[in-house]
């Protein structure tokens, strides 16, 4: 059995009472999703990192089945959307 953490709880539970419902136009939303993902623009930056960091970046990116630039823009996004947060 998967133990859950409290807010996955309460999500779990939330789902179970029916509080959740479809949007019912998924192929709709995926579409444009795509369409906005395909027109982002993107700018090339180039930095200096310490090379067992992208050895590192590299093992995980592998072990996740994705490109390692992928993998970095993926942190850089959800850093810079607030999803995770320096701990100094």
């Amino acid at each position: 059995m998967i133990k859950l953490d409290e807010y996955e709880q309460d999500i779990l539970e939330s789902v179970e009472n029916g509080e959740w419902e479809s949007k019912k136009d998924i192929d709709d939303r995926l579409q444009q999703l795509q369409f906005y993902i395909k027109n982002q623009k993107k700018k090339a930056i180039s930095i200096r990192v310490n090379e067992n960091d992208i050895y590192e970046l590299k093992k995980k990116a592998l072990e996740n089945s994705i490109p390692y630039q992928n993998l970095i823009q993926i942190l850089i996004h959800q850093f810079a959307t607030n999803k995770i947060h320096l701990n100094m």
